[in-house]
């Protein structure tokens, strides 16, 4: 039997993932986590009138039964600004091959008999790339180029076998940045093709990027990445 388990991955104001959560759980969401990071887009400015603009981010994880899907996604959207393309936030859903440690949903939809809906829309894709901290910019810049919107930025540790540091005889595992760029998949191998040129990622060490297929997309601003 096929579990129709998806994640919703949304990216929002600072502050405003307390709103989605809210709303999501009256739904039928059981839970969801809150990573912080930053988002930038290829036309927000770093400052206005001197003044440094924030654009940090909330970044939502909240995987849940996907027959509650409309029900659950419409009451977080609507609690967010995820409804107005261009405002910085953006969600998107992807399909979960396997949940584990989420005993109760195993059991919801076994009693159900659940599922997966096939889906085989791929107009969107996520790009993940993982670099050295610091070169999160040239991978931002390197996208928009090729057409992407924006990118975000999450903050992580790598322990590849080319990685390993030291100092005072401790092991340290470097800092990474970690990118996640949403792009049309008309536009998907430009993309990585500008970042690989950018970055050299065929060069030990230098980081990873790989795609995975969007199901559904929000808060993107659809006419500009057509174009």
């Amino acid at each position: 039997m096929n579990l129709n388990h998806k994640l919703f991955v949304a990216v929002l104001k600072r502050g405003s993932s307390r709103s989605f959560i809210r709303a999501a759980k009256k739904a039928g969401l059981d839970g969801a986590t809150v990573l912080y990071g930053y988002r930038k887009g290829k036309n927000e400015k770093s400052s206005f009138l001197g003044v440094k603009l924030d654009h940090k981010k909330d970044i939502v994880l909240a995987a849940y039964d996907g027959n509650l899907e409309n029900q659950i996604l419409s009451a977080g959207i609507g609690a967010t600004d995820l409804e107005t393309p261009g405002n910085g936030s953006i969600g998107f859903v992807i399909h979960l091959s396997k949940l584990l440690g989420v005993p109760h949903l195993k059991d919801r939809a076994n009693q159900e008999g659940a599922f997966r809906v096939k889906e085989d829309n791929k107009q969107y894709q996520l790009i993940i790339t993982i670099v050295n901290s610091g070169e999160s910019e040239s991978v931002i810049q390197a996208a928009a180029r090729a057409g992407a919107e924006g990118c975000t930025i999450l903050s992580g540790r790598g322990t590849g076998v080319n990685e390993r540091q030291t100092f005072m005889k401790f092991s340290i595992d470097p800092e990474k940045d970690v990118i996640l760029t949403i792009v049309p998949g008309s536009i998907t191998d430009q993309v990585i093709e500008e970042i690989n040129e950018e970055i050299q990622l065929d060069q030990a060490g230098k980081g990873i990027s790989f795609l995975v297929d969007v199901e559904k997309v929000f808060g993107v601003n659809h006419s500009s990445m057509d174009d």
